[in-house]
């Protein structure tokens, strides 16, 4: 015998809320350049210029959680927007843009 699933509208609303909810959720958090973003641009170094590689080796914990380089030419942490991090307290510098 042949079982037939049924989905009611509240089956698909339920399901269809947390993909929508996440995806919404990113896209705030993109656009605010929040740790929790995403990046898919490539990224300069504010301070040398040098693009920075698209396949990334993490050097600490923020940059594994994160995302982020150490810039291989002047070694000056980025975090995943292209923005210096202070390496002491791991505070963001805002470079005028």
């Amino acid at each position: 015998m042949t079982s037939i699933v049924q989905f009611s509208l509240t089956d698909f609303v339920g399901y269809a809320t947390l993909p929508v909810a996440l995806i919404v959720f990113f896209a705030i958090k993109s656009r605010n350049k929040s740790k929790f973003g995403l990046n898919f641009s490539r990224v300069c170094c504010p301070s040398c210029h040098t693009k920075q590689p698209i396949i990334r080796m993490p050097q600490n914990e923020r940059q594994a959680l994160y995302g982020g380089w150490t810039c291989e030419k002047c070694k000056t942490e980025i975090d995943k927007y292209g923005r210096a991090v202070d390496a002491e307290n791991q505070e963001i510098e805002q470079s005028p843009r």
